[in-house]
């Protein structure tokens, strides 16, 4: 008679805790972390916003794994020059103090005067631009004592590339090119650079590029004028 009555009384019993499970297992239980390490590691990452010009300043450099031990992340570039002399104060420039001992200076005073050009500047660019050396060649085929191109001399009228390992034609014709830039640009630092890095990145730049080399020739060639013209 006990084992009939416990039988419903277990049925009752179960019925009555039924709800109970049910609700238990319709939670879900919450992530599982071990220890603080893995903590850290499902934590969502903090997305920072990143200013515009920042993104600018790194333009053209390598940001990449290893940049900075490389010396890319920084990009040293020459302060732009503070004096520049205007193509006025260029052309009133006629001295050229001690040119009389300097290699060409005959022709250099012919092209000075054929194409209006103080020699005290011809003179600075021979110096810097080949060191008196008429068969100087760069890697981009720039040729003789003024550093011409074929096409910067076709652009004056020197047809022949040969030609401009002659004193005579390439001191004629890197004058001519000279004074072009200076009827097209406004001040000494604009020539110049011009001349080195074309005429072309000064527009673009608005003025002397941010090149370390063009601006290292630039400060090289107006001290070497400065030098020569003042009195």
């Amino acid at each position: 008679m006990d084992a009939v009555l416990s039988r419903p009384v277990r049925r009752l019993a179960i019925a009555a805790l039924l709800p109970a499970l049910l609700a238990a297992c319709a939670v879900t239980p919450p992530p599982r972390v071990e220890d603080d390490r893995t903590a850290s590691v499902v934590k969502p990452a903090r997305v920072l916003p990143r200013h515009i010009l920042s993104e600018w300043g790194t333009f053209g450099a390598d940001t990449g794994p290893g940049a900075r031990s490389r010396g890319m992340a920084r990009l040293p570039v020459h302060p732009a020059p503070v004096i520049s002399p205007t193509i006025r104060e260029i052309m009133a420039s006629a001295t050229c103090r001690d040119c009389e001992q300097k290699p060409f200076h005959e022709i250099v005073m012919r092209a000075s005067s054929t194409h209006g050009v103080p020699p005290a500047l011809i003179h600075a660019v021979i110096e810097k631009e080949s060191g008196y050396n008429p068969r100087a060649t760069s890697p981009r085929q720039a040729r003789g004592l003024m550093q011409v191109t074929p096409a910067t001399g076709r652009m004056v009228g020197v047809d022949s590339s040969a030609a401009l390992y002659d004193p005579h034609v390439n001191i004629h014709a890197g004058t001519a090119y000279l004074r072009m830039l200076m009827e097209s640009h406004d001040s000494m630092d604009e020539v110049l650079a011009a001349y080195n890095a074309g005429p072309g990145n000064v527009r673009r730049y608005n003025g002397v590029p941010p090149f370390s080399e063009t601006r290292r020739y630039v400060h090289a060639v107006k001290r070497s004028f400065v030098s020569s013209s003042s009195e």
